[in-house]
């Protein structure tokens, strides 16, 4: 392939992936380091072929709370000239990148050595290898490549890890190896961690919202290794770009350092505990929880330790509730396509009887708030009483069953309405949006007289007798029910949250189709402004106070939320990483 070519295809893939919405950067991207590349040469055409490489990604021992962990990266790389002339080349690497958010970090501790001998290398500006959005600095050095021998290049450097505790990534570019001459000979990508790799630890047929490990890989006692024959690096190619998921090292070293500590100690239940609570912390992630080989392990590991904890220590309410926080969290996201599971019902029993052994314990109160919210008809709470209907009757499926026959054809009702503002009990206005869609999911929308908006999501059922039920859950995880009655192209609200008593809900079509993306099926989380702390949905009084979501808000994404999520991501992120602080 001509050297022109090879550009035109490079800057088309960069345009592509970086400036177009990808998989990478759909989903509230977190800051991304600097990428690992492959080296190109400078703009001349050569006849110098990569003949070989081998990129060891070093994965470091950490134990620093919420690290995401570095690695040190070592790529050694085998050029020929396949000219008839000796070639002298200014290589060159980029050791800064933009971030995603306006921010160039580095590479740190780079050397570049030739045929085993370092040698120096300047910095200079170039493009942005992604964006290409300002220039950056680069590692340029001077190479002779004499005819038909083999020049041997070691690039080395410290990388630091991307994106949100308890997991991280590490990202390697090949494509720019597409810049010498011919394909590349051969390939050997090599993961190493400081424990043993398993798909436990390192995420395999899943995207974990910003990375989606490279499939292929073949793993061996601490190393995940891939390896490539003879060819191109392209978008459309057999070999791509390539991403590296992973539980940091600091979220695995606290498994392992449970791990450690039952085996030691078979009786103590507080070991068992810890145990369950470190690996229910790699088993969740932003949106839901992994759903990959390993992350069932996990989930069923999470579960043994618990279950040896309480058979321990029975009457210890705290982790009765972590229990229900694991089993709740993980029924909610099931619940949406298979209605109330075994698992729900197990959560349901065991934070009954954390409330029954310690009533008033905060961390019990907290996690007893949150899975009323996300099972309202399954624990209900009256005042400060709780209910538990799915304990003593068998629950109506969730959402509900097709066994009633709809009224409306779902295109015809789909639209957004609006209504005008609405007083509050708590004397606020606010103006009510509904938007449904023809998959029957619901956004729903407050904008109150101050500028404020508020947001809320999730489905909508058609109750068979001229009437529609939605269900929504807000930022806090909080979920409401209302139920509309459908006519004249028009909603009216007959049932709905006693903040709005006295209130007459009218709200008139406005559009006959909504103009925003159909959201995914799978129930996603909105983020909170780091800025403004949100208000619940249904606006509380002034005396009351928003409860703390003991397992990381879940609610469905605004279907044209993407620039909110990147905007409000920080707070939420935060939340997640700090939300197991707590003993249990």
């Amino acid at each position: 392939m001509g050297k022109p070519l090879k550009l035109l295809l490079i800057f088309i893939f960069i345009i592509s992936t970086f400036f177009l919405p990808t998989r990478t950067f759909a989903d509230m991207a977190p800051p991304i380091q600097p990428p690992i590349t492959n080296p190109e040469p400078g703009t001349e055409t050569t006849y110098v072929r990569m003949m070989a490489e081998t990129v060891l990604i070093d994965v470091q021992s950490d134990t620093k709370k919420d690290s995401l962990g570095m690695a040190r990266i070592t790529a050694s790389f085998t050029m020929r000239n396949l000219g008839t002339s000796p070639e002298n080349l200014a290589a060159r690497f980029p050791i800064s990148a933009n971030d995603g958010r306006g921010q160039y970090p580095e590479i740190s501790d780079l050397s570049v050595r030739v045929n085993s001998t370092q040698i120096p290398y300047r910095r200079v500006n170039y493009p942005d290898i992604r964006w290409q959005d300002k220039d950056v600095p680069w590692a340029e050095f001077d190479v002779t490549f004499p005819v038909g021998i083999n020049v041997n290049v070691e690039i080395a450097y410290i990388l630091n890890g991307s994106g949100y505790a308890p997991f991280t990534a590490f990202y390697y570019i090949l494509e720019t190896g597409a810049g010498w001459n011919g394909t590349i000979g051969s390939a050997d990508i090599v993961l190493r961690l400081p424990f043993p790799a398993s798909n436990q630890n390192v995420i395999t047929n899943l995207q974990i919202g910003w990375s989606e490990t490279t499939p292929g890989g073949l793993f061996s006692g601490n190393e995940v290794r891939w390896h490539y024959d003879d060819f191109e690096p392209g978008p459309e190619g057999p070999v791509q770009n390539m991403e590296f998921s992973l539980v940091s090292p600091a979220a695995w070293q606290a498994i392992l350092d449970g791990r450690n500590s039952v085996n030691k100690n078979p009786n103590d239940s507080e070991a068992w505990g810890r145990l369950a609570m470190a690996t229910k912390r790699v088993f969740f992630q932003g949106k839901g929880y992994r759903t990959d080989p390993g992350g069932e392990e996990l989930y069923a590991l999470s579960i043994a330790a618990y279950e040896k904890c309480l058979a321990l220590k029975p009457q210890d309410a705290q982790w009765h509730a972590g229990f229900a926080d694991l089993l709740a969290n993980r029924a909610y996201w099931d619940t949406w396509e298979k209605g109330p599971t075994q698992d729900a019902i197990r959560g349901i029993q065991e934070i009954h009887t954390a409330l029954q052994l310690a009533p008033t314990d905060p961390v019990v109160l907290n996690i007893a708030e949150t899975i009323s919210y996300l099972f309202p008809g399954g624990m209900v709470q009256t005042d400060s009483v709780y209910a538990f209907p799915w304990l003593t009757q068998t629950p109506t499926p969730f959402p509900a069953t097709a066994t009633i026959a709809a009224a409306f054809d779902p295109a015809s009702v789909s639209g957004e309405y609006k209504s005008e503002l609405l007083s509050l009990e708590n004397q606020k206005k606010m103006q009510m949006v509904v938007r449904l869609q023809s998959d029957h999911s619901v956004v729903f929308e407050g904008r109150y007289e101050d500028g404020m908006t508020l947001l809320a999501s999730g489905y909508w059922v058609d109750n068979g007798d001229g009437s529609i039920r939605i269900f929504v859950k807000d930022s806090d995880n909080r979920s409401y029910t209302i139920n509309f009655r459908y006519e004249n192209s028009g909603l009216t609200a007959i049932e709905y949250p006693s903040i709005f008593s006295g209130t007459s809900w009218e709200l008139i079509r406005t559009l006959v189709e909504t103009p925003t993306p159909v959201p995914s099926k799978t129930p996603t989380r909105i983020p909170e402004s780091p800025e403004t702390p949100t208000q619940p949905f249904m606006v509380p009084t002034k005396e009351t106070t928003s409860p703390t979501n003991p397992i990381c808000g879940s609610a469905l994404l605004v279907p044209f939320g993407l620039l909110f999520a990147i905007a409000f991501s920080s707070k939420t992120h935060k939340r997640e990483e700090n939300i197991y602080d707590r003993k249990r």
